[in-house]
């Protein structure tokens, strides 16, 4: 590391960076909420036959998040109600690295996550890679083309091995017996 990588880092610290625009943090939190929303509509469609039918019912309430640059807001939660079951759909915020934001789904056989990301993506990207340089040079990683990602909720599997499945019907009911002990 040398004198000009410290100084570009104390100047991200201080969000001095020159070319590089700040975030609108106020939009980031409308959108996550949008996406939220979306989820919520998305559950409610796949559980329609059992919400009608009034075997499950659907509850919303307020959930405080804080989060860093954001600052405290609040959020909606849904709760599932099957039976003597509840399972509670809580998102827990919109800061998340290789996401734009997450839920837990709780029950009380336990967690699950749902992670809002790129639909193109299989699985987290690994958070550490190791590149070995020759001569005292650094290799340049192969840049990768830009592109619109397409944010989508996706199940995030157990580890070690976590991957991203996509949320269907057959896939929420399975998620929601795993997590209310059915």
């Amino acid at each position: 590391m040398d004198v000009r990588e410290f100084d570009e880092f104390v100047k991200r610290q201080q969000g001095l960076t020159p070319g590089v625009t700040e975030l609108d943090w106020d939009n980031e939190r409308k959108e996550w909420l949008k996406y939220l929303d979306k989820l919520y509509k998305k559950i409610e469609s796949l559980l329609s036959k059992y919400i009608s039918s009034g075997q499950i019912q659907l509850e919303y309430g307020t959930v405080e998040l804080n989060e860093e640059n954001i600052g405290s807001y609040s959020a909606q939660d849904m709760v599932l109600k099957i039976g003597r079951q509840s399972v509670n759909v809580e998102p827990i915020g919109t800061l998340f690295l290789g996401s734009k934001g997450r839920v837990d789904i709780i029950g009380p056989g336990g967690r699950a996550q749902l992670m809002l990301v790129d639909s193109k993506r299989p699985g987290p990207k690994p958070l550490v890679q190791v590149s070995i340089g020759f001569g005292g040079k650094r290799p340049v990683p192969p840049a990768e083309p830009s592109r619109e990602i397409k944010w989508e909720w996706r199940i995030v599997t157990r580890p070690p091995e976590r991957r991203f499945i996509e949320i269907t019907q057959q896939t929420l009911f399975q998620l929601i017996m795993e997590v209310a002990n059915g």
